[in-house]
């Protein structure tokens, strides 16, 4: 590794925890993500399609991918992954034969290697991979490669997966695996559904699968065994976050009770606001709430003043024009989710714990994403959070936070919120 600036330089080989370097490059994306990949996984692409609706930024997300009957039929590949993505707006074209595996984060940053965008590919399977950051022109290169790729499908005809397209799919999957269960007598147990769609850019590999005589059966012994109760979730996540409550515009005053405001402006004292849906928070997690504020030297933080217990976000859970918030936050906070068990401190907010004393404690051990980048300066550490309703912590901030709640609860009092 070396540095240039600000930024980290060098070139790391991979060959466990793709999935985990995946995400993390994930997290510092802005701009645009491209992946090419042959197969998807259900489990893979649903925390892909999350993180593309609760980004704060409008990143672009495009997809290069298969589109196979035989290998959604067997589960290789993902037609209900390839759904979910398309519902969040990502991109998807279809090339057949594609081999390649590369995931390109702002142009910048790229791992490539052998791991297909699939759960057994990123945590389970041995694969072998590069990690490349900033080396621009490396990083040219994959670009290059990948639009080259990408104009040479849109050039040969309309290639571009669509949700109709992804509906006609399914029902004719869906059909086909339900008929392999009633095979009749005398049926060929090795039969292979040879239907396949997208641009042609290999000539010769489809003439040879175009042949007849083709082994099918040991083209599809490599497909992959996907299931979703394995699923592992983005940036291995510990079941806990900071939810960050106030604008950095217009502070909460750090001389206020987190209770005590809230009864005085809120209905529902056990909802937290959202600009965008929080799909990706389940029942039973950890939930921090840090009120965007200063701490007692006049620095703005978040500062961090309870913990409760969350509710798995639920499609109703909006308000709309009829409610006063609605009006006051100029329809910006629309979505909430709601918790129980709450404690939060009974002493003003500039007594809780400031976002500046959790990174100093743990510093680069604070975010999923950053602990395993110790190189990286506080300072960016600190910025992490910057427009984000919400950030992932690891399971030692959370027992960090946990052991110094209990404590200032424990001098100080609390109030709950059930």
């Amino acid at each position: 590794m070396r540095f240039i600036g600000r930024y980290v330089m060098g070139i790391q080989l991979l060959h466990k925890d793709i999935g985990g370097e995946f995400f993390n490059l994930l997290e510092g994306t802005t701009e645009a993500i491209y992946i090419m990949s042959p197969f998807i996984s259900y489990p893979t692409a649903h925390s892909l399609a999350t993180w593309l609706e609760e980004s704060e930024y409008k990143v672009e997300c495009k997809i290069i991918t298969r589109f196979n009957r035989e290998e959604f039929i067997q589960g290789a590949n993902s037609i209900n992954g390839l759904e979910r993505l398309l519902e969040a707006g990502a991109e998807l074209f279809a090339l057949q034969h594609l081999h390649s595996k590369l995931y390109i984060f702002d142009e910048k940053n790229i791992i490539l290697g052998s791991a297909n965008f699939t759960l057994s590919g990123f945590f389970k399977n041995h694969e072998l991979g590069l990690i490349v950051k900033n080396e621009v022109e490396f990083s040219k290169h994959c670009v290059d490669y990948f639009m080259g790729s990408l104009h040479k499908i849109c050039e040969l005809g309309d290639y571009r997966i669509t949700n109709e397209l992804v509906k006609k799919e399914l029902e004719a999957v869906t059909k086909a695996t339900t008929g392999r269960g009633k095979m009749k007598q005398g049926s060929n147990p090795n039969e292979f559904n040879q239907k396949r769609w997208g641009a042609v850019i290999d000539v010769n590999e489809n003439s040879i699968q175009s042949n007849p005589s083709y082994n099918f059966k040991e083209h599809f012994d490599i497909l992959e065994d996907i299931n979703t109760k394995d699923f592992i979730d983005a940036e291995n996540f510990t079941g806990a976050r900071i939810k960050f409550e106030g604008n950095s515009n217009d502070r909460i005053s750090n001389k206020e009770v987190y209770v005590t405001r809230k009864k005085y402006n809120y209905e529902f004292l056990n909802r937290t606001f959202y600009p965008l849906r929080p799909r990706s928070v389940q029942d039973g997690e950890y939930l921090f709430i840090a009120v965007l504020s200063k701490d007692k030297f006049g620095n703005d933080t978040p500062m961090i003043v309870g913990y409760a217990t969350t509710y798995a976000y639920k499609d109703e859970n909006v308000i709309d024009e009829t409610n006063p918030k609605f009006k006051k936050w100029n329809g910006r906070y629309p979505y909430y989710i709601e918790f129980t068990n709450g404690k939060f401190l009974k002493m003003p907010v500039e007594n809780g714990i400031s976002l500046i004393e959790l990174v100093n404690g743990l510093k680069h051990k604070v975010y999923p994403g950053t602990i395993k980048s110790p190189e990286i300066p506080i300072s960016q550490i600190l910025k992490r959070h910057h427009q984000k309703a919400h950030i992932k912590i690891t399971n030692e901030a959370k027992q960090f936070l946990i052991t110094r709640l209990d404590k200032l609860f424990d001098e100080h009092g609390y109030d709950t919120i059930l």
